[in-house]
């Protein structure tokens, strides 16, 4: 079914005629005991305020929370916001629906990011990570997921294609960290670098909205995941799972979140550890700071609101400026040529992201 309007399209009384997800649903009553449906309804552009006062009672059993809807109505204003007065409303199967359309998207194309993945893949000399890292991605299924996997459930890279842009940006930081601090194993960290989220793949659920934890990701976590895949994909390649290299490799992505309240089940213990550790949090917290910016009224610095998880404000150049830097989209930030070698180019990325699950404190 086509989408029709999108929710950031939609302007005061305008006739709306679209597809969206419930986010939220509540039967309550006005002052005058007449029914009411409340609901909040979204796609990937945003989320907007619906209200359905004919026959409430007896739409209210024919859609529910999470359901795809087709709606029409109309978009009124409200106490100053825009909602729509829906007049009709139907829920669709999920089979009807495209999916993608109701989360956020990476704005980079996957297609130039994982070019570069493989450019880094082949600068690596170490035999078995090259292995390693050959199987894993040959591995149609787990390719795949990678591809549209999201790096987060909120905090970071929370939209498909996050996995993917997460891991060469760290990748990238892998490798300039290589070169200015020689004594570091490149091919360890660069490797490190593009498996250590690998886990995510199963720790989150992504096939329909909204992102969420996978019943293994709650019970287990994307470090430990991530460990056993590799001995899995090791042990299938006829690699010696406990080979020293593997071993560490195993190491930097059981110890990447650097400290155990941040649920890692042992700390960094090794120089690359160490640079894994810093390189991740540093990536993951500047895309963090890069969304914030949608606060940010025109392109001057101003502040955001208080960041609770942070426990600090933030001052910060408005997203008007970070979109312009960035509206032809993005190229490669020290991409490699062909041969492996690096080339100047320009990158950035930037995105959207919404704040506060106790257990998306974990970067």
């Amino acid at each position: 079914m086509e989408k029709g309007k999108f929710i950031a399209d939609i302007m005061e009384n305008d006739r709306v005629e679209g597809v969206f997800l419930v986010k939220s649903k509540h039967l309550y009553s006005s002052k005058n005991g007449v029914p009411y449906i409340a609901l909040t309804i979204t796609d990937r552009t945003g989320e907007i305020e619906g209200r359905i006062w004919e026959n409430a009672q007896a739409v209210d059993n024919t859609f529910g929370q999470r359901d795809f809807v087709f709606v029409k109505g109309d978009a009124v204003s409200w106490q100053g916001a825009t909602q729509i007065k829906i007049s009709d409303i139907k829920r669709l199967d999920d089979c009807d629906v495209d999916a993608g359309l109701f989360m956020p998207l990476c704005p980079i194309g996957t297609k130039e990011l994982w070019e570069e993945l493989q450019l880094y893949i082949k600068k690596i000399k170490n035999q078995n990570f090259k292995r390693l890292l050959q199987e894993t991605f040959n591995d149609k299924k787990i390719k795949d997921e990678f591809l549209k996997a999201p790096a987060a459930k909120r905090m970071h890279h929370a939209y498909l294609g996050g996995l993917l842009e997460h891991s060469v940006s760290v990748a990238r930081l892998a490798d300039a960290i290589s070169r200015l601090y020689p004594q570091l194993d490149s091919d360890l960290l660069i490797a490190a670098a593009i498996l250590h989220d690998i886990g995510k793949i199963k720790e989150l659920s992504f096939k329909r909205p909204p992102i969420d934890y996978s019943n293994e990701g709650r019970l287990v976590g994307h470090l430990v995941l991530g460990a056993g895949m590799i001995d899995e994909i090791a042990t299938g390649a006829g690699l010696n799972k406990e080979a020293s290299d593997l071993v560490l490799l195993k190491h930097l992505i059981l110890s990447h979140h650097g400290q155990k309240e941040f649920g890692t089940p042992i700390l960094p213990m090794t120089e690359e550890a160490v640079a894994l550790h810093l390189i991740d949090d540093l990536d993951a917290k500047l895309n963090y700071l890069k969304s914030l910016k949608n606060e940010i009224d025109g392109d001057d610095y101003g502040w955001t609101e208080y960041q609770r998880l942070l426990e600090r404000y933030f001052y910060l150049k408005g997203s008007r400026a970070v979109e312009a830097a960035g509206s032809e989209g993005i190229a490669k930030q020290e991409g490699l040529n062909d041969k492996g070698d690096k080339k100047d180019s320009n990158m950035s990325f930037v995105r959207q992201m919404d704040l506060l699950s106790t257990e998306d404190q974990v970067w």
